[in-house]
Parts: C-alpha cells; sequence; structure tokens
C-alpha cells in the first residue's frame, strides 16, 4: 500500500525551518488538511506527493517507498 515516508518528509521540512503541516502545506500549494491527513496514514493522491516531492527536492521513489525498501534487511 502506498504510504508517505512521514519521517523523511518531516526532517527535510525541518532542515529549511517548516515545522508544522500548515507550513508544509504552504510550501507545497497543498490544503493543510491534507497534509495532516497524509501524517495520519491516508493514501497520498499523484498530485499532492508530486507537489510534496518538487517543494521538498524529494524523488517520489523515496518519499513513497515501497515495502521491502522500507524494511529492516537482516544482517
Amino acid at each position: 500500500m502506498l504510504r508517505l515516508d512521514t519521517d523523511l518528509l518531516r526532517s527535510r521540512a525541518a532542515a529549511i525551518g517548516d515545522g508544522t503541516h500548515a507550513e508544509i502545506a504552504r510550501r507545497a500549494g497543498i490544503d493543510r488538511s491534507v497534509v495532516t491527513r497524509l501524517f495520519s496514514g491516508t493514501v497520498p493522491s499523484l498530485f499532492n506527493l508530486t507537489a510534496i516531492a518538487w517543494a521538498y527536492g524529494i524523488a517520489l521513489d523515496d518519499l513513497v517507498p515501497n515495502a521491502e525498501t522500507k524494511a529492516e534487511v537482516p544482517a
């Protein structure tokens, strides 16, 4: 299932001084309620993903990793 990597987004946003959902939304040009829903686990639309990815310079593959790349690989 498609899920936003909120840890990555949160760290990129914090690095440039965007600490709230409202600041992330403003930079990405989307509604604050959309950002709040994404952080709570709602499946993102391609439009919203693209807006966030462009705003923070994050590749879509990194912003929405598949389950295998997100899982820990045993040593």
